[in-house]
């Protein structure tokens, strides 16, 4: 409608635009000749016209505004599924007459980085600790304790002054009281000991006999572990005997003396430990008796320091 007002509009503006300049240019020629110029005109417009409405119509503009693109953030990115590769299987699997193995396919390779966790083991060490039995350990180092035992002596004789004739005299059981430090250096031990033995006997089988022994030794001990608490013990002592034996007369004397030892201890905390321990006691002989000898079986406790 709009296409043909205007084309409408543009005619009649032809036509007055013709009829003026004809007017004017046709001002010395009859009305005849005036009437066929402006007829052929006329059919002149009429065809450019019908030329102009023959043209296919014009679209319409589209003003729609296009769909919004999606944000990044509101895009939801598939990731794409792992191939997965599996261990293929052999046809025959051998079985042993005597055991038949296990054997275990995992999906997919693990890493090398994740085989070994260090981080992994330190926490099942840690846990496996915790949960594993208290077992006192051993602390080298100095330590001191107590010494107790039994004294069985074996029997000796008294000499005389001039020592020409033996006095022999049959040995009671005793005691023995002491204390020792020392220095643990793992799988030996260096002891130092003070000790004081008693023990009673009788002379000629009348006359009644005490006989009392201060020693002052040095000691070399050798352990053996048998277990996370439990030693085996071995030594040798050597050092001073002070001797006096009472009785009708007093005789007393001065000399070598050495021990053998044969034991075992037993770790009860982490700063303290027992043992157990048999010695054979030998002193050297003097002008006024022959060599005293012993079997001691001694209690000992060590405390580390």
């Amino acid at each position: 409608m709009i296409r043909l007002s205007l084309i409408s509009i543009s005619s009649l503006l032809f036509l007055l635009f013709v009829v003026h300049s004809s007017l004017g240019q046709l001002a010395g020629t009859s009305l005849t000749d005036r009437f066929q110029e402006l007829k052929s005109r006329a059919n002149a417009h009429e065809n450019y016209v019908a030329q102009l409405l023959a043209k296919p119509e014009i679209r319409r503009t589209d003003f729609s505004l296009p769909e919004p693109i999606p944000r990044k953030k509101d895009l939801i990115v598939t990731p794409p599924e792992p191939e997965i590769s599996y261990i293929p299987i052999p046809d025959n699997l051998e079985e042993s007459n005597h055991s038949r193995e296990e054997i275990s396919f995992t999906p997919f390779d693990i890493p090398e980085s994740t085989k070994s966790n260090p981080e992994k083991e330190d926490l099942d060490k840690a846990y496996a600790k915790l949960y594993e039995p208290d077992v006192p350990t051993r602390l080298n180092g100095y330590y001191f304790g107590p010494v107790i035992g039994v004294v069985i002596p074996q029997d000796g004789s008294i000499r005389t002054s001039s020592g020409s004739r033996r006095d022999p005299y049959d040995a009671d059981s005793g005691y023995l009281l002491g204390l020792q430090v020392g220095k643990d250096f793992g799988a030996i031990r260096v002891e130092a000991e003070y000790s004081y033995h008693s023990f009673d006997g009788a002379s000629n089988k009348s006359s009644s006999l005490s006989a009392s022994i201060h020693n002052l030794f040095s000691r070399i001990i050798l352990e053996k572990e048998l277990g996370e608490s439990l030693d085996l013990r071995f030594g040798l002592g050597m050092g001073m005997a002070i001797v006096g034996l009472d009785g009708l007369n007093d005789y007393s004397g001065t000399g070598f003396a050495y021990d053998f030892v044969f034991g075992a201890g037993y770790r009860l905390g982490e700063n303290w430990s027992i043992q157990a321990d048999y010695r054979y006691f030998l002193t050297a002989a003097n002008d006024n008796y022959d060599h005293i000898k012993s079997h001691l079986f001694i209690l000992s406790a060590n405390f580390d320091i």
